[in-house]
């Protein structure tokens, strides 16, 4: 093959500035083309210093520290897994133990019987009657959309109004509040007892007083525990 005759005029050391020029030009625009890979990649530990780029948030190796980061706080959630379940069983066993306790929509007749008992469990020389227990339940809990009740714990309260002394009052207290079927007494009124002189002994008698107490409790309107 035959060069060109225009090739065939040029020197030496002009062949040799080509080439130098084109190598330049070469080696140029093979480290453009590095440094756009290398910002692309980021700052990869892997590569060495004098060639790492920060590069910004969109190089690879930010996605993958951004990746890395996230699949970390997923572990440390799925490590707490495992007590975090056992802390909800803990308290689903509680829940079923407490509703267990309570009344059922059926029973509130025979918590009225159960004050009525307590009453007559005073005893000593104190003597408590129950004159009257009203039954006061909460409004019942609003349907929401498409789920039907919201709840089915109710708030229902005993106004109990008895006659009784001090003594009496104070024991009967205290045995409902140990009873664990009821939560609290929410207010007591004390009504005066008065004195009076017995007509035939002459003595002075102290009489009873009569007490209205508001004792709370719920009732379980659900399904749970319905074989009770």
């Amino acid at each position: 093959m035959k060069l060109p005759p225009a090739l065939l005029k040029i020197t030496r050391n002009q062949w040799l500035i080509g080439i130098a020029v084109a190598t330049v030009l070469v080696a140029s625009l093979l480290g453009w083309l590095l440094m756009g890979a290398l910002n692309k990649l980021g700052a990869d530990d892997k590569v060495p210093g004098f060639l790492r780029r920060t590069g910004d948030a969109s190089s690879l190796f930010a996605q993958i520290d951004q990746k890395h980061t996230a699949i970390d706080k997923q572990n440390e959630i799925a490590k707490r897994l495992p007590a975090v379940t056992a802390e909800l069983d803990g308290m689903k066993t509680e829940i079923e133990a407490a509703r267990k306790r309570l009344p059922r929509e059926a029973q509130k007749a025979e918590m009225r019987q159960l004050i009525e008992d307590l009453a007559r469990q005073v005893g000593g020389g104190s003597k408590t009657i129950v004159k009257s227990v009203q039954i006061r339940e909460s409004a019942p809990p609003k349907a929401v959309r498409g789920r039907g009740p919201t709840n089915d714990i109710a708030t229902i309260e005993y106004a109990t109004q008895v006659v009784t002394d001090m003594d009496g009052l104070i024991k009967f207290v205290n045995l409902i509040e140990r009873n664990e079927r009821f939560m609290t007494i929410d207010g007591i009124q004390l009504g005066s007892g008065g004195v009076d002189t017995d007509k035939t002994t002459g003595k002075v008698e102290i009489k009873p007083h009569t007490v209205t107490l508001r004792i709370l409790t719920y009732i379980d309107r659900g399904t749970v525990g319905a074989g009770r």
